[in-house]
């Protein structure tokens, strides 16, 4: 979500401004973002790590782990209503503290920022789809460890016999009392 936010933030001015858009980047007090690229890989690399703990555990239980029923369509909804307010966070926090931001809605929604609004549209997309791609590999691996293996199929397939149990009779059914009859007289 971090590195969305940014591409939201920043395609908004270069669809506002064209090939000045990082020109005016700069003269708007926006140099700070380059500071935090560090900490959005960070955040990047916690999340790949997420994912691929998720697939570490898809593989060895053979079931994926439990996720929310929330249709595609309401995860890019919401995906991108939370970029659109995150923009508008970031900018009208830009605009309290940065010198030659303007501040309140004029920050926010004034000079092309209206287009953060199709931007962050076209970026929860791609972010609702990463995440069903997620899922959808996890669910793959999940089924992929579950399937037993050529070897274990072969075994599976010819089976051993069945042991044959005998069940020894009682002396007296065997003929074998352990003394002879009796004799006739």
């Amino acid at each position: 979500m971090p590195l969305a936010a940014i591409a939201v933030h920043q395609a908004r001015f270069f669809l506002a401004y064209g090939a000045q858009g990082r020109h005016e980047l700069a003269e708007t007090g926006h140099s700070y973002l380059s500071s935090l690229t560090p900490w959005i890989v960070l955040l990047c690399a916690l999340g790949v790590g997420s994912f691929l703990r998720g697939l570490a555990l898809a593989w060895r239980d053979g079931e994926p782990e439990r996720r929310r029923d929330l249709s595609t369509l309401r995860l890019w909804l919401v995906a991108s209503a939370a970029l659109i307010l995150i923009y508008a966070g970031q900018e009208a926090l830009e605009g309290l503290l940065s010198t030659g931001h303007p501040d309140g809605l004029a920050g926010i929604f004034g000079d092309g920022g209206l287009w953060a609004v199709p931007a962050a549209l076209v970026v929860g997309a791609a972010l609702a789809l990463l995440v069903r791609g997620g899922e959808a590999a996890i669910t793959f691996v999940a089924r992929l460890a579950r399937r037993p293996s050529r070897g274990r199929r072969a075994r599976l397939a010819v089976r051993p016999p069945a042991p044959v149990f005998i069940v020894h009779a009682s002396p007296l059914a065997r003929c074998a009392p352990g003394r002879a009859p009796p004799l006739r007289v």
